[in-house]
């Protein structure tokens, strides 16, 4: 016969005030933040930290429709990407630029991309 195990007590739905929430956001999102670690502490999905920061994050912190660009420098040559992007043999190196974004994610695209397929790209990759 299989063992039957009654749960009883409080539901498990829980209610979170908007400041708890925010909390939980600000030690999610910090610079040395985790939002696995902080969802394991607070005994909550992953899922519902990002929910709650789409939810609250004020109307100038969503991403907007347009894209800005800032100045760049260049470091190096073809010589300091990574082996993965480049092709073998000396006369075709890969030509390329990388590109860090604001929320610290790197871009490696073609130097001859089109501007309007990067400016899509690069808003893509900092709303996600």
């Amino acid at each position: 016969m299989a063992k039957v195990e009654i749960l009883t007590g409080a539901e498990r739905q829980r209610r979170w005030s908007t400041e708890q929430k925010r909390s939980i956001l600000r030690e999610a999102f910090s610079a040395d933040g985790s939002v696995s670690d902080v969802a394991r502490r607070h005994d909550v999905l992953p899922q519902q930290i990002y929910a709650w920061r789409r939810k609250l994050s004020p109307p100038e912190l969503k991403p907007s429709e347009t894209v800005s660009f800032v100045p760049v420098s260049l470091v190096g040559g073809a010589e300091s990407l990574s082996d993965g992007f480049k092709r073998s043999g000396a006369r075709s190196r890969w030509k390329g630029v990388e590109i860090v974004l604001r929320n610290g994610r790197l871009l490696r695209i073609a130097a001859d991309m089109d501007l309007e397929v990067l400016s899509s790209l690069v808003a893509c990759v900092e709303a996600a």
